[in-house]
């Protein structure tokens, strides 16, 4: 079962895991310089030391950016998904009515393995679908979608410098500010917020401006809370064939189109730090 956390426009941005819904998904956040937003539910976060002697929210000074390498996105497969699994992704394991159950109902059913692979996929992937595991965090694949909406997987191309930050922001806080709970999940964002004006500052400067890159700007980037973004994101990889093409794996979530399934997410937006 997820939370999520809509940080910024046009950086990725995240999904909080809770209970263990993809057995193998772990996730992160991203932060942006000029714009953070909150939960509507924030709690108290923690403020004592972690493991590491730094104390979080403070970002590393320093990072092996040797790390830092450019993972191109799959290729798009536009049958991965029915508009009905997209939709009962989100309804099972991310949006406001996501439960338990529902989530492992869809996560487990062989019906959904192709398009779940094509969904999430880890950070040790040697490519990466619409949503990236990261630590305690699932990032949206925005540098992802990017890159194949602008014809340019390159390793100097817009998408590969959009994912240089998220790769920063996880060097930088991912040891010393754990995601375990909502309370820590503020403090990570925390941490790559002031990572964005400190060690990862070279990177972010290094973004493309894709302000006015039309159908790039509008599908990546330009959404205002975690659903519009997955329901954006999502077909760029995944497709989304007519629902009645296809089998939603026989959960109960919602056999909505994606577009349909992601807008109930908008009453837990987060709307400041």
């Amino acid at each position: 079962m997820r939370k999520w956390l809509v940080l910024a426009v046009q950086l990725p941005f995240v999904a909080l895991m809770w209970a263990g819904c993809n057995g193998d998904d772990t996730s992160g956040d991203a932060g942006d310089a000029a714009q953070d937003v909150k939960t509507d539910k924030k709690l108290a976060p923690e403020t004592g030391p972690v493991d590491s002697g730094i104390q979080c929210p403070t970002p590393l000074s320093s990072i092996d950016t040797s790390q830092i390498t450019w993972v191109p996105p799959i290729t798009p497969n536009p049958t991965a998904c029915s508009d009905a699994q997209i939709a009962a992704y989100f309804d099972g394991c991310l949006g406001p009515n996501q439960s338990t159950s529902a989530c492992q109902a869809f996560t487990t059913s062989a019906a959904n393995a192709t398009c779940l692979g094509c969904l999430i996929t880890n950070q040790s992937a040697s490519k990466y679908g619409a949503l990236i595991a990261v630590g305690g965090v699932d990032y949206a694949n925005t540098s992802g979608c990017i890159a194949i909406l602008t014809g340019d997987s390159s390793n100097t191309g817009c998408g590969a410098k959009a994912e240089s930050v998220l790769q920063c922001e996880s060097l930088a806080c991912g040891d010393q500010c754990p995601v375990k709970d909502n309370a820590s999940f503020q403090q990570y964002t925390q941490c790559t917020g002031a990572a964005d004006k400190s060690v990862c500052q070279t990177y972010v400067s290094a973004q493309c401006d894709l302000s006015d890159a039309g159908n790039v700007y509008a599908t990546c980037l330009n959404h205002s809370d975690f659903a519009s973004f997955y329901a954006a994101i999502a077909p760029v990889f995944c497709g989304g064939y007519p629902a009645d093409a296809g089998t939603d794996g026989g959960t109960d979530a919602s056999t909505d189109a994606a577009d349909d399934g992601a807008t109930d997410a908008a009453t837990d937006a987060p709307d400041g730090d």
